[in-house]
């Protein structure tokens, strides 16, 4: 449905994105590295810095074949790790409740999750100690462990944390901070609502899309280019936040975020257009700047 020279423009953004953020990753070495974490504590920010590092990828190789909804979903798990990221890592002072909130509690609740969806499952099926089900039943916690966990996690205090845990949550909490890092981060919620409809398949997610391929060809091209534009940009300015955060959590030189924002900088150039060609197009005699 796509001509030739949209489909190798979307692949060279793609590709120029994603080459900026493998060369950035190293960057993250500071964090990583830092002499001051605990063997968990490293652990943990290991894990969420590879998690949305992994779920960029994923997000910029389905871009550079234009399947746009699809990569929402991932810019979406990019976006909330990066989050995560920001809120363990704002302050000193608050980093160890923040931490066991984050491994410690919220893992707990979702072990009684698995558990109770593992025990649904088994309870529907004729044979639930077949050996093909031995992978969910070790999902199953003993009668102790679901007593002890359920008894340190009641439902209050459950929904409380995942409240807080959650999108909304972090944008508010972060917002609410008077944070200069986190200045403007209510923005991020159009985007990750947009997301939200084609994970889940609303009506709206379902669909937007074919919406879309029924415009004319000029629409359509157009939209879809500024499409790809605010998602690669979305990922290399999460990268940046994540950067960010890192660097003055454990007191790394902040004056080498100035070449990492060149590198985005020139990683986006292409596509910064992108967006104001389409309104050109969407809305004729629309003045420059006016949106």
């Amino acid at each position: 449905m796509y001509s030739e020279e949209l489909q190798a423009t979307q692949r060279e953004w793609a590709e120029r994105a994603l080459m900026a953020t493998r060369s950035l990753l190293p960057k993250m070495t500071p964090v990583s590295t830092y002499a001051g974490w605990q063997p968990r504590e490293r652990q943990t920010v290991s894990f969420l810095l590879t998690a949305t590092a992994r779920a960029s990828e994923s997000a910029f190789l389905l871009c550079a074949y234009g399947q746009l909804w699809d990569a929402e979903v991932l810019v979406r798990s990019a976006l909330e790790g990066s989050l995560k990221l920001a809120y363990l890592l704002q302050a000193r002072e608050t980093f160890a409740a923040r931490h066991s909130e984050y491994a410690d509690q919220l893992f707990e609740i979702a072990l009684l999750k698995d558990h109770r969806k593992a025990a649904g499952l088994l309870a529907a099926v004729s044979d639930p100690d077949a050996p093909q089900w031995r992978p969910i039943r070790d999902l199953l916690l003993s009668d102790r462990e679901l007593a002890e966990l359920s008894a340190r996690n009641d439902k209050v205090a459950r929904r409380n944390l995942e409240t807080r845990w959650s999108f909304a949550g972090l944008i508010g909490e972060l917002s609410r901070s008077g944070d200069p890092y986190f200045s403007g981060l209510g923005a991020l919620a159009h985007g990750y609502s947009m997301a939200s409809h084609v994970q889940h398949v609303d009506m709206v997610g379902a669909s937007i899309a074919l919406e879309r391929d029924r415009r004319s060809v000029e629409r359509r091209d157009s939209i879809h280019l500024a499409h790809e534009g605010r998602l690669l940009s979305d990922l290399l300015h999460f990268l940046f936040l994540r950067i960010g955060v890192g660097y003055r959590f454990v007191a790394a030189d902040l004056s080498q975020l100035a070449g990492v924002k060149t590198a985005i900088d020139d990683a986006r150039a292409p596509f910064r257009q992108a967006a104001e060609h389409w309104l050109r197009i969407e809305y004729p005699g629309m003045q420059p700047g006016a949106a």
